[in-house]
């Protein structure tokens, strides 16, 4: 579902498999619980939380396992936010670049 120039206020959305272009959040909770990510454009948050739950919210839990785990953890984590930032996350596999420390791909 596509939302183009909409307003939303003191709701909560579901944002799984959903699109927002150019829309306002006003005192909402933006909830995407790990199916299909939404895609935003050019929108405005005000006052607007992200709520993550289910497989999101346990993915936050293993990225934060993953961090706590030592320096080779934290330079997986690193690494995937410089992916981020660079917008080239493809669903490649992270690997622990630090050598001797214990591999945290997840394949």
């Amino acid at each position: 579902m596509q939302h183009r120039d909409e307003t939303f206020r003191n709701e909560r959305i579901s944002l799984d498999g959903k699109s927002f272009h150019d829309c306002v959040f006003e005192n909402c909770e933006l909830e995407f619980t790990g199916d299909r990510p939404p895609t935003f454009s050019n929108n405005r948050y005000l006052n607007t939380v992200f709520v993550l739950s289910g497989p999101a919210i346990r993915t936050v839990y293993l990225l934060s396992n993953i961090y706590h785990a030592g320096e080779g953890g934290r330079q997986v984590f690193e690494s995937l936010f410089e992916d981020i930032r660079n917008q080239d996350v493809h669903g490649h596999e992270l690997k622990t670049a630090i050598p001797d420390t214990v591999d945290h791909s997840m394949a």
